[in-house]
């Protein structure tokens, strides 16, 4: 029961009806037995400055950040780790006792929990990162923390500025296809499932048997993790990199460890009723 001593969490965005963040986070509360509760909240970019204010006001215990606000929450915070400046995104506030809010970045470390979980070894293989959005910028500090060579090909290589990129064009693809021990989709295409041209162009004749294919999105199966799954390369779904992003906030947030499992069957049972 809500009453007036249950801490405060929030989930960012705009939008937000989508996050499973509130079933996870309210999960993991529960199988400790804490009074706390995290909500929901659409944050227009104009009104992100006062949202984490008054987060901070009422000595909220953090928040989980998702886009569009995971670049502009940075100006807001009064201190960040090293991780997330160094990768130029914050996805997770945690608010100190004496209101301070600490900028974290977990889905790189959430990502890569991710695989290992799966039984991905990183250390010495080379990852081809496809898109160059914030989400790829985690993805490659955490492959690179774990001794995984990264190469990343995007539509448009020359607005990169945090890496150096390849141009995507068949050669490149093909290139890099072929010398991949895994690939990493972080492009947005699969998110509304309008993606067949897409993977036809895609040179997965290119790619080693051994090849684990790796996406970000979580809520269904894309049509590249069909077609790499049906010439039997291991495919790795968005759902290990959701909960262990989440994880890792919710260690921030209260000092104790994430019950991975009870979160995990939340946005089982939340993707079953979509």
């Amino acid at each position: 029961m809500i009453n007036g001593r249950t801490r405060l969490a929030a989930v960012l965005g705009w939008p937000v009806s989508h996050s499973r963040s509130p079933q996870m986070m309210n999960a993991a509360f529960a199988a400790h037995g804490l009074d706390a509760v995290l909500v929901p909240m659409g944050v227009r970019p104009e009104g992100l400055r006062e949202v984490v204010a008054a987060l901070r006001a009422v000595r909220a215990m953090g928040a989980s950040v998702t886009t569009p606000h995971k670049l502009e929450v940075m100006a807001l915070c009064d201190d960040i780790t090293p991780a997330a400046r160094e990768i130029g995104a914050v996805n997770c506030l945690q608010i100190t006792d004496d209101a301070r809010v600490i900028g974290h970045n977990t889905d790189a470390p959430g990502y890569v929990a991710g695989l290992v979980e799966a039984g991905v070894s990183l250390a010495g293989q080379r990852a081809v990162i496809l898109g160059a959005g914030g989400a790829a910028r985690a993805v490659a500090y955490g492959l690179r923390g774990e001794g995984c060579a990264v190469e990343v090909i995007a539509r448009r290589p020359e607005e990169i500025t945090w890496d150096t990129a390849r141009a995507w064009t068949p050669d490149n693809l093909r290139d890099a296809f072929e010398r991949a021990d895994g690939i990493v989709d972080c492009t947005p295409i699969g998110l509304a499932g309008d993606e067949p041209a897409w993977v036809a162009s895609l040179p997965l004749d290119a790619l080693r048997p051994s090849a684990w294919i790796s996406t970000l999105i979580y809520h269904r199966m894309t049509l590249l993790l069909e077609r790499t799954s049906s010439r039997g390369h291991k495919t790795i779904d968005g759902r290990g990199m959701l909960v262990h992003q989440a994880a890792h906030a919710f260690q921030h947030w209260t000092g104790l460890p994430a019950p991975t499992a009870a979160m995990y069957r939340a946005v089982a049972i939340s993707l079953a009723g979509t």
